[in-house]
Protein backbone atom coordinates (compact mmCIF):
# COMPACT_ATOMS: atom_id res chain seq x y z
CA UNK A 1 0.00 0.00 0.00
CA UNK A 2 3.17 2.12 0.38
CA UNK A 3 2.51 4.06 -3.13
CA UNK A 4 -1.10 4.76 -2.64
CA UNK A 5 -1.48 5.55 0.48
CA UNK A 6 0.61 8.53 -0.08
CA UNK A 7 -1.71 9.86 -2.09
CA UNK A 8 -4.19 9.17 -0.04
CA UNK A 9 -2.93 11.65 2.41
CA UNK A 10 -2.50 14.20 0.11
CA UNK A 11 -6.05 13.76 -0.78
CA UNK A 12 -7.15 14.38 3.05
CA UNK A 13 -5.39 17.15 2.85
CA UNK A 14 -6.75 18.95 -0.10
CA UNK A 15 -9.68 20.90 0.16
CA UNK A 16 -12.50 19.43 -1.56
CA UNK A 17 -15.01 21.88 -4.38
CA UNK A 18 -18.38 19.83 -5.66
CA UNK A 19 -16.00 17.30 -5.09
CA UNK A 20 -13.21 17.42 -6.67
CA UNK A 21 -8.91 17.10 -5.80
CA UNK A 22 -7.85 20.50 -5.40
CA UNK A 23 -4.50 20.68 -3.47
CA UNK A 24 -2.43 23.48 -2.18
CA UNK A 25 1.21 24.49 -3.08
CA UNK A 26 2.37 23.79 0.30
CA UNK A 27 0.93 20.31 0.96
CA UNK A 28 2.89 19.15 -1.82
CA UNK A 29 6.34 19.44 -2.59
CA UNK A 30 5.80 18.22 -6.77
CA UNK A 31 7.13 21.04 -8.91
CA UNK A 32 4.27 21.93 -11.36
CA UNK A 33 4.95 23.87 -14.54
CA UNK A 34 3.96 27.54 -14.77
CA UNK A 35 2.01 29.76 -16.77
CA UNK A 36 5.15 30.67 -18.90
CA UNK A 37 6.17 27.70 -20.32
CA UNK A 38 4.87 26.78 -23.75
CA UNK A 39 2.17 24.63 -24.59
CA UNK A 40 1.45 21.38 -26.93
CA UNK A 41 -1.57 20.01 -28.02
CA UNK A 42 -4.47 21.51 -26.27
CA UNK A 43 -7.99 20.26 -27.38
CA UNK A 44 -7.19 16.15 -26.90
CA UNK A 45 -6.50 13.44 -24.37
CA UNK A 46 -3.26 15.11 -23.24
CA UNK A 47 -1.38 18.25 -23.38
CA UNK A 48 2.11 18.96 -22.66
CA UNK A 49 3.27 22.37 -20.67
CA UNK A 50 6.75 22.91 -21.03
CA UNK A 51 8.24 19.61 -19.24
CA UNK A 52 5.25 17.71 -18.36
CA UNK A 53 2.05 16.13 -19.29
CA UNK A 54 -1.20 16.53 -18.22
CA UNK A 55 -3.48 13.57 -19.39
CA UNK A 56 -6.56 11.51 -18.57
CA UNK A 57 -5.51 8.09 -17.18
CA UNK A 58 -7.96 5.65 -19.41
CA UNK A 59 -10.97 5.74 -20.41
CA UNK A 60 -14.91 4.89 -19.21
CA UNK A 61 -17.96 5.80 -20.49
CA UNK A 62 -20.34 8.13 -18.95
CA UNK A 63 -22.74 5.46 -18.15
CA UNK A 64 -20.49 2.99 -16.46
CA UNK A 65 -20.89 5.62 -13.26
CA UNK A 66 -22.61 3.39 -10.86
CA UNK A 67 -21.91 5.85 -7.41
CA UNK A 68 -22.13 10.02 -7.44
CA UNK A 69 -19.18 11.50 -6.73
CA UNK A 70 -17.16 8.74 -6.41
CA UNK A 71 -13.27 8.30 -7.00
CA UNK A 72 -11.98 7.32 -10.00
CA UNK A 73 -8.53 6.14 -10.77
CA UNK A 74 -8.55 4.94 -14.33
CA UNK A 75 -10.30 8.29 -15.52
CA UNK A 76 -8.70 10.11 -13.55
CA UNK A 77 -6.91 13.70 -14.55
CA UNK A 78 -3.11 13.32 -13.68
CA UNK A 79 0.24 14.72 -14.74
CA UNK A 80 3.55 13.30 -15.34
CA UNK A 81 7.05 14.97 -15.27
CA UNK A 82 9.09 14.63 -18.77
CA UNK A 83 12.38 14.33 -19.44
CA UNK A 84 14.62 16.94 -21.67
CA UNK A 85 13.16 14.82 -24.70
CA UNK A 86 9.69 15.31 -23.74
CA UNK A 87 9.95 11.35 -22.56
CA UNK A 88 8.13 9.91 -19.62
CA UNK A 89 10.15 9.62 -16.76
CA UNK A 90 10.47 5.82 -15.72
CA UNK A 91 11.93 3.75 -13.68
CA UNK A 92 14.36 1.03 -13.99
CA UNK A 93 10.98 -1.43 -14.09
CA UNK A 94 9.25 0.91 -16.66
CA UNK A 95 6.99 2.55 -13.99
CA UNK A 96 6.45 6.26 -13.28
CA UNK A 97 7.63 6.69 -9.68
CA UNK A 98 5.82 8.53 -7.04
CA UNK A 99 8.09 11.80 -7.48
CA UNK A 100 7.20 12.15 -11.41
CA UNK A 101 3.48 11.89 -10.89
CA UNK A 102 0.59 13.71 -9.30
CA UNK A 103 -3.28 12.88 -9.92
CA UNK A 104 -4.87 16.30 -10.40
CA UNK A 105 -8.30 15.11 -10.23
CA UNK A 106 -10.15 11.71 -9.28
CA UNK A 107 -13.53 12.60 -11.07
CA UNK A 108 -14.01 11.42 -14.37
CA UNK A 109 -12.36 13.19 -17.02
CA UNK A 110 -11.46 10.49 -19.34
CA UNK A 111 -14.75 9.42 -21.08
CA UNK A 112 -16.90 10.14 -24.26
CA UNK A 113 -16.14 13.80 -23.99
CA UNK A 114 -12.46 14.27 -23.08
CA UNK A 115 -10.91 17.41 -24.16
CA UNK A 116 -7.85 19.21 -22.22
CA UNK A 117 -6.95 22.59 -21.93
CA UNK A 118 -4.15 25.11 -20.81
CA UNK A 119 -4.58 28.60 -21.20
CA UNK A 120 -2.97 31.07 -18.46
CA UNK A 121 -2.59 29.52 -15.36
CA UNK A 122 -5.65 26.99 -15.36
CA UNK A 123 -5.68 23.42 -17.03
CA UNK A 124 -9.99 23.17 -18.18
CA UNK A 125 -11.23 19.70 -17.55
CA UNK A 126 -14.87 18.20 -18.17
CA UNK A 127 -16.56 15.54 -16.17
CA UNK A 128 -19.92 13.98 -16.34
CA UNK A 129 -22.56 15.73 -14.32
CA UNK A 130 -23.28 14.39 -10.88
CA UNK A 131 -26.45 15.63 -10.11
CA UNK A 132 -30.09 15.12 -10.65
CA UNK A 133 -32.96 16.00 -13.13
CA UNK A 134 -36.73 15.57 -14.25
CA UNK A 135 -36.91 12.59 -16.83
CA UNK A 136 -39.43 12.13 -19.65
CA UNK A 137 -41.11 10.52 -17.25
CA UNK A 138 -41.07 13.07 -14.62
CA UNK A 139 -38.88 11.43 -12.86
CA UNK A 140 -35.63 12.32 -10.69
CA UNK A 141 -32.62 10.20 -12.56
CA UNK A 142 -28.75 10.86 -12.38
CA UNK A 143 -27.78 13.22 -15.51
CA UNK A 144 -24.88 11.47 -16.03
CA UNK A 145 -24.55 12.06 -19.91
CA UNK A 146 -24.59 16.06 -19.24
CA UNK A 147 -21.10 17.48 -19.13
CA UNK A 148 -19.65 19.34 -16.68
CA UNK A 149 -17.08 22.41 -17.38
CA UNK A 150 -14.30 23.05 -15.25
CA UNK A 151 -11.37 24.16 -14.58
CA UNK A 152 -7.90 24.06 -12.20
CA UNK A 153 -4.91 25.87 -11.68
CA UNK A 154 -1.73 24.30 -13.21
CA UNK A 155 -0.05 23.80 -9.69
CA UNK A 156 -3.77 22.84 -7.70
CA UNK A 157 -3.49 25.95 -5.72
CA UNK A 158 -6.94 27.47 -5.03
CA UNK A 159 -10.44 25.76 -5.36
CA UNK A 160 -11.72 23.66 -8.47
CA UNK A 161 -14.17 26.31 -10.42
CA UNK A 162 -17.21 25.14 -12.31
CA UNK A 163 -17.66 27.20 -15.40
CA UNK A 164 -20.79 25.91 -17.39
CA UNK A 165 -23.34 22.66 -17.33
CA UNK A 166 -24.05 21.35 -20.89
CA UNK A 167 -27.75 21.99 -21.85
CA UNK A 168 -27.78 18.82 -23.51
CA UNK A 169 -26.06 14.99 -23.23
CA UNK A 170 -22.33 14.43 -24.31
CA UNK A 171 -23.53 13.48 -27.61
CA UNK A 172 -24.81 16.08 -28.92
CA UNK A 173 -22.17 18.41 -27.68
CA UNK A 174 -19.23 20.28 -29.48
CA UNK A 175 -16.85 22.51 -27.42
CA UNK A 176 -13.52 24.82 -27.98
CA UNK A 177 -11.16 27.34 -25.17
CA UNK A 178 -10.35 30.44 -27.36
CA UNK A 179 -7.83 33.28 -25.47
CA UNK A 180 -8.85 36.79 -27.06
CA UNK A 181 -6.99 39.82 -24.83
CA UNK A 182 -5.84 37.68 -21.96
CA UNK A 183 -9.56 36.62 -21.69
CA UNK A 184 -10.10 32.88 -22.48
CA UNK A 185 -13.62 31.95 -24.02
CA UNK A 186 -15.60 28.47 -24.17
CA UNK A 187 -17.90 28.08 -27.08
CA UNK A 188 -20.28 25.37 -26.68
CA UNK A 189 -22.37 24.00 -29.66
CA UNK A 190 -25.86 21.74 -28.07
CA UNK A 191 -27.51 20.05 -30.84
CA UNK A 192 -31.03 19.44 -30.22
CA UNK A 193 -33.25 20.58 -27.91
CA UNK A 194 -32.34 21.77 -24.53
CA UNK A 195 -32.80 20.22 -21.72
CA UNK A 196 -33.35 23.36 -19.48
CA UNK A 197 -35.85 24.75 -21.54
CA UNK A 198 -39.56 24.15 -19.97
CA UNK A 199 -41.66 26.15 -22.86
CA UNK A 200 -43.78 25.20 -25.26
CA UNK A 201 -41.20 25.04 -27.95
CA UNK A 202 -37.59 24.98 -26.38
CA UNK A 203 -34.74 26.07 -28.17
CA UNK A 204 -33.12 24.07 -30.16
CA UNK A 205 -29.33 23.76 -31.38
CA UNK A 206 -27.41 26.68 -29.33
CA UNK A 207 -24.39 28.43 -29.90
CA UNK A 208 -23.33 29.65 -26.25
CA UNK A 209 -20.28 31.77 -25.28
CA UNK A 210 -18.85 31.92 -21.72
CA UNK A 211 -16.30 34.05 -21.12
CA UNK A 212 -14.85 32.47 -17.58
CA UNK A 213 -15.31 34.50 -15.00
CA UNK A 214 -17.75 36.52 -16.81
CA UNK A 215 -20.83 36.28 -18.39
CA UNK A 216 -22.17 33.45 -20.44
CA UNK A 217 -24.18 34.71 -23.71
CA UNK A 218 -26.81 32.86 -26.20
CA UNK A 219 -25.38 33.65 -29.63
CA UNK A 220 -27.68 31.81 -31.55
CA UNK A 221 -30.23 28.87 -32.31
CA UNK A 222 -30.98 27.01 -34.76
CA UNK A 223 -27.05 26.72 -35.83
CA UNK A 224 -27.08 23.86 -37.77
CA UNK A 225 -22.95 24.15 -38.57
CA UNK A 226 -20.34 25.45 -37.32
CA UNK A 227 -16.48 24.57 -36.76
CA UNK A 228 -15.32 24.95 -33.36
CA UNK A 229 -11.38 24.42 -33.26
CA UNK A 230 -8.74 24.11 -30.50
CA UNK A 231 -5.91 26.26 -32.37
CA UNK A 232 -7.15 29.68 -31.08
CA UNK A 233 -8.37 30.71 -34.44
CA UNK A 234 -11.05 32.85 -33.05
CA UNK A 235 -10.95 35.39 -35.69
CA UNK A 236 -12.26 32.48 -37.95
CA UNK A 237 -15.31 31.44 -35.97
CA UNK A 238 -18.36 30.56 -38.80
CA UNK A 239 -21.65 29.47 -38.38
CA UNK A 240 -24.84 29.00 -40.25
CA UNK A 241 -28.45 28.81 -39.56
CA UNK A 242 -31.19 27.11 -41.22
CA UNK A 243 -34.87 28.11 -41.44
CA UNK A 244 -37.60 26.28 -43.53
CA UNK A 245 -41.24 28.53 -44.39
CA UNK A 246 -43.44 26.98 -46.73
CA UNK A 247 -41.58 24.26 -47.35
CA UNK A 248 -38.44 26.84 -48.78
CA UNK A 249 -34.88 26.47 -47.12
CA UNK A 250 -33.06 29.49 -46.52
CA UNK A 251 -29.56 29.10 -44.86
CA UNK A 252 -27.21 31.76 -43.66
CA UNK A 253 -23.74 32.14 -43.26
CA UNK A 254 -22.69 34.21 -39.83
CA UNK A 255 -19.09 35.56 -38.57
CA UNK A 256 -18.80 35.53 -34.88
CA UNK A 257 -16.23 38.31 -33.46
CA UNK A 258 -15.60 37.04 -29.87
CA UNK A 259 -13.77 40.24 -28.35
CA UNK A 260 -17.01 42.35 -29.61
CA UNK A 261 -19.90 39.94 -29.03
CA UNK A 262 -20.89 40.57 -33.01
CA UNK A 263 -22.11 38.32 -35.51
CA UNK A 264 -21.92 39.60 -39.06
CA UNK A 265 -24.55 37.87 -41.85
CA UNK A 266 -21.97 36.68 -44.74
CA UNK A 267 -24.19 35.33 -47.55
CA UNK A 268 -27.31 33.45 -47.74
CA UNK A 269 -28.27 30.36 -49.88
CA UNK A 270 -31.74 29.09 -50.86
CA UNK A 271 -30.51 25.43 -49.95
CA UNK A 272 -29.01 23.44 -46.77
CA UNK A 273 -25.26 24.19 -46.33
CA UNK A 274 -22.75 22.36 -44.44
CA UNK A 275 -19.61 23.88 -43.08
CA UNK A 276 -16.77 21.76 -44.06
CA UNK A 277 -13.73 23.43 -42.97
CA UNK A 278 -12.45 26.83 -42.04
CA UNK A 279 -8.69 27.20 -41.79
CA UNK A 280 -5.90 29.57 -42.65
CA UNK A 281 -8.47 32.63 -44.06
CA UNK A 282 -10.54 30.45 -46.36
CA UNK A 283 -14.34 28.59 -45.84
CA UNK A 284 -15.54 25.37 -47.28
CA UNK A 285 -18.89 24.66 -47.42
CA UNK A 286 -21.21 21.73 -49.08
CA UNK A 287 -24.16 21.59 -50.84
CA UNK A 288 -26.42 20.32 -53.62
CA UNK A 289 -25.27 20.77 -57.01
CA UNK A 290 -26.79 19.52 -60.16
CA UNK A 291 -26.79 16.02 -59.27
CA UNK A 292 -24.59 15.70 -56.57
CA UNK A 293 -22.94 17.69 -54.09
CA UNK A 294 -20.28 20.49 -54.47
CA UNK A 295 -17.42 21.52 -52.27
CA UNK A 296 -16.85 25.20 -52.41
CA UNK A 297 -14.52 27.19 -51.20
CA UNK A 298 -14.44 31.30 -50.20
CA UNK A 299 -11.56 33.21 -48.95
CA UNK A 300 -13.27 34.93 -45.75
CA UNK A 301 -11.99 38.44 -46.70
CA UNK A 302 -14.05 38.60 -49.79
CA UNK A 303 -16.84 35.96 -50.08
CA UNK A 304 -16.92 34.36 -53.40
CA UNK A 305 -17.27 30.56 -53.39
CA UNK A 306 -15.94 28.50 -56.27
CA UNK A 307 -16.73 24.88 -56.98
CA UNK A 308 -13.61 22.80 -55.97
CA UNK A 309 -14.53 19.43 -56.98
CA UNK A 310 -17.80 17.24 -56.89
CA UNK A 311 -18.16 15.33 -53.28
CA UNK A 312 -21.27 14.57 -53.32
CA UNK A 313 -20.18 10.56 -54.38
CA UNK A 314 -17.46 10.50 -51.69
CA UNK A 315 -16.93 8.82 -48.72
CA UNK A 316 -15.36 12.44 -46.78
CA UNK A 317 -13.23 15.21 -47.51
CA UNK A 318 -10.88 16.75 -45.76
CA UNK A 319 -9.01 19.86 -45.90
CA UNK A 320 -5.18 20.72 -45.14
CA UNK A 321 -4.49 22.72 -42.44
CA UNK A 322 -2.59 25.32 -45.33
CA UNK A 323 -6.16 25.49 -46.97
CA UNK A 324 -4.36 24.46 -50.12
CA UNK A 325 -5.00 20.55 -50.52
CA UNK A 326 -8.58 18.94 -50.60
CA UNK A 327 -8.12 15.31 -49.77
CA UNK A 328 -11.02 12.83 -51.10
CA UNK A 329 -11.77 9.46 -50.71
CA UNK A 330 -14.13 6.46 -51.88
CA UNK A 331 -13.04 2.98 -50.22
CA UNK A 332 -9.35 2.94 -50.19
CA UNK A 333 -8.73 5.59 -52.91
CA UNK A 334 -7.39 8.67 -52.30
CA UNK A 335 -8.36 12.14 -54.76
CA UNK A 336 -5.81 15.31 -54.02
CA UNK A 337 -6.99 18.63 -55.75
CA UNK A 338 -4.51 21.42 -55.33
CA UNK A 339 -6.24 24.48 -54.86
CA UNK A 340 -6.45 27.00 -57.60
CA UNK A 341 -5.97 24.48 -60.68
CA UNK A 342 -9.73 22.92 -60.39
CA UNK A 343 -9.81 22.17 -63.78
CA UNK A 344 -7.06 19.83 -63.49
CA UNK A 345 -7.75 16.36 -62.56
CA UNK A 346 -6.85 15.28 -59.08
CA UNK A 347 -3.71 13.14 -58.16
CA UNK A 348 -4.82 9.60 -57.66
CA UNK A 349 -3.63 7.04 -55.08
CA UNK A 350 -5.21 3.48 -53.61
CA UNK A 351 -4.53 1.66 -50.77
CA UNK A 352 -4.93 -1.68 -52.11
CA UNK A 353 -4.77 -3.14 -48.73
CA UNK A 354 -8.02 -0.79 -47.62
CA UNK A 355 -11.33 -1.43 -48.27
CA UNK A 356 -12.18 1.71 -45.96
CA UNK A 357 -10.14 3.85 -44.40
CA UNK A 358 -10.69 6.07 -41.18
CA UNK A 359 -9.56 9.50 -41.07
CA UNK A 360 -7.85 10.75 -37.84
CA UNK A 361 -5.81 13.72 -38.89
CA UNK A 362 -3.26 16.03 -39.89
CA UNK A 363 0.29 16.84 -38.47
CA UNK A 364 3.39 17.76 -40.11
CA UNK A 365 2.20 17.77 -43.74
CA UNK A 366 1.04 14.22 -43.59
CA UNK A 367 -3.08 12.54 -43.37
CA UNK A 368 -3.02 9.89 -40.84
CA UNK A 369 -5.82 7.10 -41.11
CA UNK A 370 -6.79 4.26 -40.17
CA UNK A 371 -7.55 1.13 -42.39
CA UNK A 372 -9.92 -1.73 -42.52
CA UNK A 373 -6.98 -3.83 -41.24
CA UNK A 374 -6.40 -1.37 -38.10
CA UNK A 375 -3.54 -0.51 -39.65
CA UNK A 376 -2.07 3.26 -38.74
CA UNK A 377 -1.02 4.39 -41.95
CA UNK A 378 0.32 8.23 -43.09
CA UNK A 379 -0.24 9.71 -46.63
CA UNK A 380 2.07 13.17 -47.62
CA UNK A 381 -0.51 15.48 -48.59
CA UNK A 382 2.56 18.22 -48.53
CA UNK A 383 4.04 16.15 -51.74
CA UNK A 384 1.08 17.55 -53.47
CA UNK A 385 1.59 20.92 -53.49
CA UNK A 386 5.27 19.66 -55.35
CA UNK A 387 3.11 17.99 -58.05
CA UNK A 388 4.28 14.54 -56.49
CA UNK A 389 2.91 11.66 -55.70
CA UNK A 390 2.38 10.78 -52.47
CA UNK A 391 3.71 7.81 -50.75
CA UNK A 392 1.66 5.80 -47.87
CA UNK A 393 3.43 4.80 -45.27
CA UNK A 394 2.33 1.82 -42.70
CA UNK A 395 3.26 2.92 -39.08
CA UNK A 396 1.33 0.92 -36.82
CA UNK A 397 -1.16 -1.98 -36.69
CA UNK A 398 -3.44 -1.87 -33.63
CA UNK A 399 -4.28 -4.76 -31.78
CA UNK A 400 -7.58 -6.01 -31.25
CA UNK A 401 -7.40 -4.41 -27.85
CA UNK A 402 -6.92 -0.69 -28.90
CA UNK A 403 -9.98 1.33 -29.30
CA UNK A 404 -10.30 2.77 -32.53
CA UNK A 405 -13.14 5.37 -31.57
CA UNK A 406 -11.18 7.97 -29.57
CA UNK A 407 -8.22 9.63 -31.00
CA UNK A 408 -5.80 13.01 -30.45
CA UNK A 409 -3.61 13.19 -32.62
CA UNK A 410 -0.44 16.24 -32.22
CA UNK A 411 2.56 17.34 -34.02
CA UNK A 412 4.81 14.45 -31.80
CA UNK A 413 2.36 11.95 -31.01
CA UNK A 414 -1.07 9.69 -31.39
CA UNK A 415 -2.72 8.64 -28.38
CA UNK A 416 -5.56 6.36 -28.04
CA UNK A 417 -7.00 4.31 -25.19
CA UNK A 418 -6.08 0.53 -25.28
CA UNK A 419 -7.68 -1.65 -22.86
CA UNK A 420 -4.92 -3.84 -20.48
CA UNK A 421 -6.56 -6.27 -17.99
CA UNK A 422 -9.93 -4.86 -17.62
CA UNK A 423 -9.63 -1.23 -17.98
CA UNK A 424 -8.65 0.93 -20.66
CA UNK A 425 -5.23 3.08 -20.71
CA UNK A 426 -3.82 6.23 -22.58
CA UNK A 427 -1.67 5.02 -24.91
CA UNK A 428 0.86 6.99 -26.97
CA UNK A 429 2.76 6.05 -30.41
CA UNK A 430 5.35 8.60 -31.87
CA UNK A 431 4.38 9.87 -35.70
CA UNK A 432 7.12 12.61 -35.94
CA UNK A 433 10.39 10.98 -36.93
CA UNK A 434 9.20 6.93 -35.68
CA UNK A 435 12.22 5.28 -35.92
CA UNK A 436 10.73 1.79 -34.87
CA UNK A 437 9.15 3.01 -31.59
CA UNK A 438 5.59 0.70 -30.23
CA UNK A 439 3.22 2.53 -28.61
CA UNK A 440 3.83 3.26 -24.87
CA UNK A 441 1.15 3.03 -21.92
CA UNK A 442 0.54 6.84 -20.00
CA UNK A 443 -0.14 6.75 -16.46
CA UNK A 444 -0.44 4.09 -14.03
CA UNK A 445 -2.82 0.76 -13.40
CA UNK A 446 -4.78 -0.64 -11.10
CA UNK A 447 -2.89 -3.37 -9.55
CA UNK A 448 -5.11 -6.01 -11.30
CA UNK A 449 -4.21 -4.72 -14.45
CA UNK A 450 -0.44 -4.71 -14.31
CA UNK A 451 1.08 -7.70 -17.01
CA UNK A 452 2.98 -10.05 -15.25
CA UNK A 453 6.13 -9.40 -17.11
CA UNK A 454 5.81 -5.75 -15.35
CA UNK A 455 5.26 -6.93 -12.19
CA UNK A 456 7.89 -6.48 -9.00
CA UNK A 457 7.97 -7.45 -5.43
CA UNK A 458 7.37 -3.99 -4.48
CA UNK A 459 4.66 -3.16 -6.91
CA UNK A 460 2.51 -6.39 -5.97
CA UNK A 461 2.56 -4.70 -2.17
CA UNK A 462 0.85 -1.79 -3.77
CA UNK A 463 -2.79 -1.27 -4.49
CA UNK A 464 -1.75 0.96 -7.47
CA UNK A 465 1.14 1.16 -9.49
CA UNK A 466 2.20 2.70 -12.72
CA UNK A 467 3.67 2.23 -15.78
Amino acid sequence: MKKFTRILMCLLLCVFTFGLVACGRTTDNFVYPNSSSETFGNGGMAVQKGDYLYFVNGYLSADSQTEKNASYTVGALMIAKLDSNGEIIRNEEGLISDDYYRVMSDRLAGFEASELYVYGDYLYFVSPCQEDEVNDSGDMEWAKQRVDFYRIRLDKSGDVERIYRSQVYNSNLDYAYYEVNNNVYLLVHEQGESLNDDSAEPKSDILTCVRVGGETIEIATDVNSIVLKSDNSYNEIIYSTSVTESGETTTTLYKYDLSSNNSEQLINFDEDVDITEVTAGYIYITKEGRNEGELLRSSLDNINFTRVCYSGNKDNVFISPDANVVVAFTGGTFEFYLYGDSNASPITVTDSDAESITFIGFANGNMFYLDSSSNLKSISYSNVLFSQTPQISTILTFSSDANTTYFDLDQDYLYFYQTVGSNSYLHRIRINNNLGETEEMIGIYLEDDIPEEEETDETNETEESNA
